[in-house]
């Protein structure tokens, strides 16, 4: 945000700060999508989990499991549950820049062939969680942005202040050390 009487700085903070957000909301969807752990996309090998990315672009769904080691060695369980093999694992999300500027369309999307099946399976969690997508905005979109504090001095307990006061309560303990912050 725009420092205290620099309102000349204001527009551009603001959209750099819009800019940021938008771009950690599309990397914490795309996270959540590929989550192992309660996971949203159904898993059998992990391909389709592994395949969520982000483009100005619609991503075309044209990657083949059987193209891709070592899913491409996984043998499906089609029981509904993961097969003993199985494993998630990203990608496409390090090679997204994430530099998409505010207001432009981002589509994020599957490159598995399959992701139409797979979106509609009975294991498939998608549809409930674009349902809570409002929740991420929520958070990602804030002006108020986590506390940071500096430790600026350390002081002894017990020990005598500029105004010549000994410490009081557990400050005067002069076995403890205690260290005083400055927030930013």
């Amino acid at each position: 945000m725009a420092k205290a009487g620099d309102i000349g700085n204001a527009s551009s903070d603001l959209t750099n700060n819009l800019q940021r957000d938008f771009n950690l909301f599309i990397q914490a969807a795309l996270l959540d999508l590929s989550s192992e752990e309660d996971p949203i996309s159904p898993i059998d090998t992990g391909f389709f989990a592994s395949s969520w990315t982000a483009s100005t672009q619609r991503p075309r769904p044209d990657q083949a499991r059987e193209d891709h080691p070592p899913w491409s060695k996984i043998e499906p369980s089609y029981e509904g549950k993961p097969a003993p093999a199985s494993f998630v694992e990203p990608r496409f999300i390090n090679n997204i820049k994430f530099n998409f500027k505010p207001f432009s369309k981002v589509f994020i999307g599957n490159r598995s062939e399959y992701a139409a099946s797979a979106l509609g399976s009975r294991r498939s969690k998608i549809v409930k969680y674009v349902g809570t997508l409002g929740q991420l905005i929520n958070a990602t979109f804030t002006d108020k942005k986590p506390s940071i504090a500096v430790a600026s001095r350390k002081f002894q307990g017990g020990s005598i202040s500029p105004t010549g006061t000994k410490g009081i309560g557990q400050f005067a303990d002069p076995d403890r050390e205690f260290v005083d912050y400055t927030n930013l």
